[in-house]
């Protein structure tokens, strides 16, 4: 597991408490891609997984629900919305996450 910078922390501590205030229940949240594996650059986005019930499946859809908070915080900001369901070992997506990324939450 990769050191994350105190930086990235912050900004997802932010995220975390901004989604809270906007009554958005966040069940849990993965960091994944570079800063999850310590090859990051000053360049790199912040690859989140978060995982609510507030999703529906559409990534286009569940995303909009979340844009402004996400931009609100930090233009690095790359998230990926799951619906607890789909959020398992049978999605190939999930399961890298899963298998790769550092828990949050």
């Amino acid at each position: 597991m990769a050191i994350i910078p105190v930086k990235i922390k912050e900004i997802i501590e932010n995220y975390i408490q901004k989604l809270k205030n906007n009554n958005f229940p966040v069940q849990q949240l993965f960091l994944f891609g570079s800063y999850s594996t310590g090859r990051f650059t000053e360049w790199s986005d912040i690859d989140l997984a978060v995982i609510s019930e507030k999703f529906e499946g559409n990534r286009i859809s569940d995303r909009n629900k979340i844009r402004r908070i996400t931009l609100d915080v930090s233009s690095k900001l790359e998230v990926i919305p799951f619906n607890p369901t789909e959020f398992n070992n049978n999605n190939p997506l999930a399961k890298e996450i899963i298998e790769t990324g550092i828990r949050i939450i």
